[in-house]
């Protein structure tokens, strides 16, 4: 599970779908920050709300049975929201209650959600409270596949660690050769979320890592953060080993057993005098990485989901499961 967080800013009616922004709070607290539209009978909400988003990184709008209160501008404060959230680009996922045809709703509303749904937007709908956990599991795995790692906010102790982990690769890079990145492209910010494949993983292409170990070399004990390149394959290999639903630990502990099977010789191209290598570990980041790739080629799929992150539990897709079976052997 990725140990960053991002803000998620929540466009919504004022005094509207209370039970259903309390069940965004509870799926949200372990996974981002959350701030909400104010009441447009405060002096300062539009200014409140513009900033928020300005400063977001995902927005959410939450359309209920409520258009909001009109302002002076004519429209509510979820409607201004909405246009300032588009006007900046940002990542945007909505979720409409799906209104029966015998619904008491207000023409501003039926108005709004009409014009909201023609444009090009990523739109979910629900009925209760009880349909948000199941569509959010989801969108938010998507949302974070596309948009990668950059943003959020990370403890202060797991940046510290990321970072010196980083200054030691680059140094450590200075002295091996280099390795050539196949699979890594610029991020862009794309629709919140999208629940279609999109990111397809070719099998003979590679990913670069980092991991850190032990090193023995004459009875001394020597700490090392390595780069490493691993093929598609390989994962794709260790990852048909590991149980039928497995969680993010699981799916570490795999990978690690994975760098351990090759470490000794990588570390050897500059440590010509290891006997020995133990506790070999992928960089935090670099598994976060990883993962959202898995769930974004619809690799790995979610068994089980709940409002605990440690609830969740991951199991490999049929279409994964095929993948080696019509694969070529490696020469």
């Amino acid at each position: 599970m990725p140990n960053r967080r991002y803000h998620i800013h929540v466009i919504c009616a004022d005094n509207d779908q209370l039970l259903v922004l309390d069940s965004l709070a509870i799926f949200f607290q372990a996974r981002a920050f959350l701030t909400y539209d104010v009441s447009s009978q405060l002096p300062k909400a539009s200014l409140y709300g513009r900033q928020c988003i300005d400063s977001c990184d995902y927005a959410l709008m939450l359309v209920g049975d409520s258009y909001g209160t009109v302002q002076k501008t004519g429209v509510s404060q979820m409607h201004l929201s909405y246009l300032n959230a588009k006007a900046k680009l940002k990542p945007l996922l909505i979720l409409i209650k799906n209104h029966h045809q015998d619904a008491s709703i207000s023409r501003q509303l039926q108005e709004f959600i009409n014009s909201v749904t023609k444009q090009d937007n990523k739109i979910y709908y629900y009925e209760t409270a009880d349909d948000i956990e199941k569509i959010l599991v989801q969108a938010y795995y998507n949302a974070v596949t596309k948009r990668g790692a950059t943003g959020g906010w990370i403890k202060a102790e797991d940046e510290l660690t990321e970072l010196s982990k980083t200054t030691a690769a680059q140094k450590l890079s200075e002295r091996l050769p280099a390795k050539k990145v196949i699979h890594k492209k610029p991020q862009t910010q794309d629709d919140f979320a999208d629940d279609t494949v999109s990111k397809p993983i070719i099998l003979t292409e590679s990913i670069d890592i980092h991991y850190s170990a032990q090193a023995y070399e004459g009875g001394n004990l020597t700490d090392v953060v390595r780069p490493m390149t691993l093929t598609w394959q390989e994962v794709l290999a260790t990852l048909l080993k590991i149980p039928t639903a497995f969680s993010s630990n699981g799916l570490q502990n795999a990978i690690n057993r994975l760098i351990a099977s090759k470490a000794e010789q990588d570390i050897k191209q500059d440590m010509p005098n290891v006997h020995a290598v133990s506790r070999c570990q992928i960089s935090q980041d670099d598994l976060n990485c990883l993962q959202r790739q898995l769930v974004g080629a619809n690799w790995i799929q979610l068994a089980t989901y709940g409002t605990r992150v440690s609830q969740e539990l991951w199991k490999l897709t049929f279409y994964a499961k095929n993948l080696l079976k019509n694969a070529k052997p490696n020469p």
